[in-house]
């Protein structure tokens, strides 16, 4: 993929990020990132490696069709912590933007039966940031204000 300077992009770690320069270290090229979230931590990307690493922003019509994905996930609990825990880092680590749309998906589904889950803080927070990288993401796809995005995603969820 060619990224070129100024590009925003979805880092597979850090979330909506945008590719500040570019440096050469050792004889290898680098993207400089610096994530939305905080602007004081500077990202090195191996520019060889940065399609597995770093993503373009989903457009209008990808978004779309991650939602007709998302209105097919039904409620799901794991009662195994461990397994549930590992689940989730391993779908919130992996940058996958499907991947991340579940985790969006279940948190939703989890807050509309508070009743029936039991969530430990570590999930909450993994939960929490998969749903705010996610939503940072679809307030540029849709092009709506990232105050306005919770508004408007419940419209799209059937």
């Amino acid at each position: 993929m060619g990224y070129q300077l100024g590009d925003l992009v979805i880092h597979c770690r850090d979330g909506l990020s945008r590719i500040h320069s570019f440096k050469e270290i050792d004889g290898n090229q680098y993207f400089v990132i610096i994530s939305n979230r905080s602007d004081s931590e500077t990202i090195y990307v191996p520019v060889e490696k940065a399609d597995a690493i770093i993503r373009p922003v989903m457009n209008q019509a990808e978004a779309d069709e991650l939602f007709e994905y998302m209105n097919s996930i039904s409620f799901e609990f794991n009662a195994n912590t461990k397994q549930r825990r590992d689940l989730f880092k391993k779908k919130l680590n992996s940058g996958d933007v499907k991947e991340l749309s579940y985790l969006f998906r279940q948190n939703y589904l989890y807050k509309k039966h508070p009743d029936e889950v039991r969530l430990g803080p570590v999930d909450l927070d993994m939960l929490d940031y998969a749903t705010n990288n996610f939503l940072d993401e679809l307030a540029l796809s849709y092009n709506v204000a990232r105050e306005n995005i919770r508004e408007f995603v419940q419209l799209k969820f059937k």
